[in-house]
């Protein structure tokens, strides 16, 4: 079977780490060459020729147009761009300082919108064939919870910002499209955070999915090179959820409905 991204190269942010060292395995399994701008050096793929690390700041808008430069230079073109790149401090709207609030959204919008315009300038005038942006956001965009005010509020700006994206980028043939993930456990795949989620609060979580899971890394992964491969070619503006059927409907009500029939 061939690669599907032979001869394609994409920047991913954040991907040293979690979601975005799937994503960015997953392009180079089938054949992409890929950028990385992140806080950290991406270890994984230490010493391979068809990666380059970028270590920085998203939130710098001349970090994030010098990511999109220089991934384009090395490689030579640049046809995909994936941000995955977030601040998701958790705190409460009475306790949570203002500047952890800008923080987030300087990271997960303006840092989104500074390499989606830096991309998108890049290709103008390049007639691009199978120019692809994917967003990373959040089922909690539509499910949020206490303490993730910012995290939620933030990625539902993501998403409103990818599809006025897909409308103004389109006709430059250039495709916007959303990935909302639900609960995925990135143990194994990020050194950042290991302790982020109690084995009771996880179990929770596992309890509210439909499918019975929790969602894979790769699952995420699968997702974006779907959307930015060319059996999506008419797809744009979209969110597309991998969340295991969470967000269908009130699943966690199942059990107390068993309760009244017992």
């Amino acid at each position: 079977m061939a690669a599907r991204f032979a001869g394609r190269v994409s920047l991913v942010t954040g991907g040293s780490n979690g979601l975005g060292r799937a994503i960015v395995a997953a392009f180079l399994d089938e054949g992409a060459r890929v950028g990385i701008l992140d806080l950290e050096e991406a270890g994984a793929f230490a010493g391979r020729d068809d990666v380059l690390t970028l270590v920085g700041d998203v939130a710098d808008p001349d970090v994030a147009a010098g990511a999109v430069a220089a991934t384009a230079e090395r490689f030579g073109r640049l046809d995909i761009l994936v941000n995955d790149a977030a601040a998701y401090p958790d705190g409460s709207i009475v306790e949570m300082p203002v500047e952890d609030w800008r923080r987030v959204f300087e990271v997960n919008v303006t840092g989104a919108f500074a390499t989606m315009q830096a991309f998108a300038r890049h290709l103008a005038g390049r007639q691009p064939d199978g120019a692809s942006i994917v967003n990373i956001t959040t089922g909690s965009v539509r499910s949020p919870r206490p303490d993730g005010a910012a995290y939620s509020a933030s990625k539902a700006a993501l998403e409103t910002l990818s599809k006025v994206a897909a409308m103004e980028l389109g006709p430059h043939g250039i495709r916007v499209n959303v990935v909302s993930p639900g609960y995925i456990d990135v143990r194994g795949w990020s050194d950042a955070f290991p302790d982020r989620a109690s084995d009771a609060v996880r179990a929770a979580l596992v309890a509210s999915i439909p499918l019975g899971r929790a969602g894979r890394p790769q699952d995420v992964a699968q997702a974006v090179l779907f959307l930015c491969s060319d059996d999506a070619a008419h797809v744009s503006g979209a969110v597309l959820d991998v969340d295991g059927g969470s967000l269908a409907g009130r699943f966690t009500l199942r059990s107390d409905a068993e309760a009244r029939r017992s």
